[in-house]
């Protein structure tokens, strides 16, 4: 009895021994390949690359919980840089143009296993010159966003033109694209 208590003690250490503790594993889809790097045997970060072999986006993780998210343009600039701002998935972001400079600031809530980004609370939305044109209050309800309230501000007389409270609120995508259009044509 003694002989086989002591030989499973040696093989689980033996298999303690084997564990990898540092290590890099690809994962490849059809979608995008992505690079989990391991410390001490936990995930520490991941980048997920495009199908050019683009850096498109990288997830910091501390004690298998996400809390910094990059993002990127096609150039390698930072898209966007998240962090968390209470667990497990409110962050607190801001949303660069391609020439560097913050197009708007405020909070998320990321649902990793959906890939989902929905903004809450007020939000700060810049012209690309940099001048602060809106801002506008989120909620959402785990699936869609939603705007409860509208600031626009003339950048050239520095007032307010527009004050909108939503009752209910209203659907993100289309009151957004709207007023981002009109401050920042193409």
């Amino acid at each position: 009895m003694k002989n086989l208590s002591f030989t499973v003690w040696m093989i689980v250490l033996l298999l303690q021994s084997c564990k990898k503790e540092n290590y890099v594993e690809w994962i490849k889809t059809n979608e995008n390949d992505t690079k989990a790097t391991f410390s001490k045997g936990r995930l520490v970060s991941s980048e997920v690359f495009d199908k050019s072999a683009k850096l498109d986006s990288k997830y910091i993780y501390h004690n298998g919980t996400v809390v910094k998210i990059y993002k990127y343009y096609p150039n390698q600039k930072v898209s966007s840089y998240s962090y968390l701002h209470k667990a497990p998935n409110h962050f607190t972001s801001t949303i660069y143009f391609n020439n560097g400079k913050i197009a708007s600031e405020g909070e998320v809530d990321f649902y990793k296993g959906k890939n989902l980004y929905l903004k809450r609370g007020p939000w700060i939305f810049y012209s690309k010159t940099g001048e602060p044109y809106a801002v506008y209050t989120f909620t959402h309800d785990n699936k869609n966003q939603y705007i409860k309230g509208e600031t626009l501000f003339d950048t050239i007389k520095k007032k307010i033109i527009r004050d909108v409270i939503f009752d209910p609120p209203v659907l993100a995508e289309k009151e957004t694209k709207e007023v981002v259009h009109l401050f920042n044509p193409k």
